[in-house]
């Protein structure tokens, strides 16, 4: 009896055990037939979305297509603020060309160029463009004008002619609280070298000129082979720091680096300036007496009846 029970309870068992997997089954049929119907109907959605996914329109092109480059920051040591370049200058051209490219495009142009020669930029500023040559990065944080703005550039440059960069000549203006100014031509002037006493006085480098004299004076006293030494050797020194020397002196008389232009003359560079600033004075004058301001009119006492 006791087998018989057993043996029961083992089938009841089994008939229970594939009652479940039965289910198991079911479940995992309807499941299976759930999916199919899913990824049936995944094509005909892929098919639809896909064409639209092709024919949609390309997103506008931005400002980077259409405006030209502005200035928006200048860090403290850069070759930007060496040229004494603003925020918000336009920069409209390179090498006479209207850019109104990338930035990257800028960058890798500005990299790439010669250091020697470097590359001729065309600024905008206030409705006057000028040029300054660069050689190498400026050095500045750039973004995209905006569309009136460049429209305004575009106007203004379109007046203005931009030669060869052999044509130009890097001129740099110092100017004092008073606006008296001095256009430096940074070449070397042969005078320097041939006879430096006579640089000084058309530089009016009064201090340079008297340390020069006592120099010649000195070493003819003592030997006139030393004399020709210390000839030769200022002849090499001024060839080397004409320029520190005319821009020092300058500084040391009040005066600060306010203009850094490229121009075939210093007539043309004077000119530039008097736009910028129509007020400015310039020693000597080439452009003609500044707009100065009427002085104001004298009030008249009313005398009491």
């Amino acid at each position: 009896m006791a087998q018989q029970a057993m043996a029961q309870q083992d089938m009841s068992q089994t008939a229970e055990q594939s009652d479940a997997a039965a289910a198991a089954a079911a479940i995992a049929a309807d499941i299976d037939a759930m999916s199919a119907d899913r990824l049936a109907d995944l094509p005909d959605a892929g098919a639809e979305e896909l064409p639209v996914s092709a024919e949609a329109p390309e997103a506008p092109s931005g400002p980077e297509a259409t405006t030209y480059l502005l200035i928006k920051e200048l860090r403290s040591i850069s070759r930007a603020r060496s040229l004494r370049l603003q925020p918000e200058d336009v920069i409209v051209a390179v090498d006479g060309q209207p850019f109104q490219k990338d930035i990257d495009t800028f960058l890798d142009i500005m990299f790439e160029c010669d250091p020697d020669n470097g590359v001729v930029l065309s600024i905008w500023r206030q409705g006057i463009v000028f040029n300054v040559i660069a050689r190498g990065p400026l050095g500045c944080v750039l973004e995209h004008a905006k569309p009136e703005v460049s429209e305004k550039a575009t106007a203004d440059f379109a007046d203005v002619v931009v030669e060869p960069q052999e044509n130009y000549t890097t001129f740099e203006v110092l100017r004092d609280i008073f606006r008296n100014c001095i256009v430096l031509d940074t070449r070397l002037s042969p005078t320097a070298m041939i006879f430096p006493p006579i640089w000084c006085l058309q530089n009016r480098l009064w201090e340079v000129l008297v340390a020069t004299f006592l120099v010649y004076g000195i070493t003819l006293a003592v030997h006139w082979v030393l004399f020709i030494i210390a000839y030769v050797v200022l002849a090499i020194y001024f060839k080397k720091a004409h320029l520190v020397l005319r821009r020092s002196f300058a500084m040391m008389r009040g005066r600060h680096i306010w203009l850094v232009l490229a121009a075939k003359s210093e007539l043309e560079a004077q000119r530039l300036c008097r736009k910028l600033d129509p007020k400015s004075v310039f020693v000597p004058d080439l452009v003609g007496p500044p707009v100065t301001d009427e002085p104001p009119k004298k009030r008249r006492r009313r005398r009491g009846k």
